[in-house]
């Protein structure tokens, strides 16, 4: 259990790093890169398809384990817009 949570405590400093980095140099309109890239149908539309399904199977997850309240539809909501950002936190302290 120390392992998941050292590695959860690293993927979110890396996943807010990369993300407040990714917003500097881009711009926080990551639906048109992300949606554009979804469908050009190469490996990054294969990646994103599976990243989108990915964060969908967690949202149910994370909705089931709250009871279908509506905390656990607010905590999906958040874990498909914001994947890591929450997906992470709410692991480190679901455990």
């Amino acid at each position: 259990m120390i392992l998941l949570r050292t590695f959860s405590l690293a993927s979110i400093g890396l996943i807010f790093a990369i993300s407040i980095y990714a917003t500097i140099t881009v711009g926080i309109n990551w639906p048109a890169i992300y949606f554009g890239d979804l469908l050009n149908f190469d490996w990054r539309s294969q990646f994103n398809t599976d990243f989108l399904i990915h964060l969908f199977l967690l949202a149910a997850w994370i909705s089931w384990r709250e009871g279908f309240s509506p905390k656990g539809f607010l905590f999906g909501f958040l874990s498909i817009f914001m994947g890591g950002m929450f997906g992470f936190p709410y692991l480190l302290l679901a455990t």
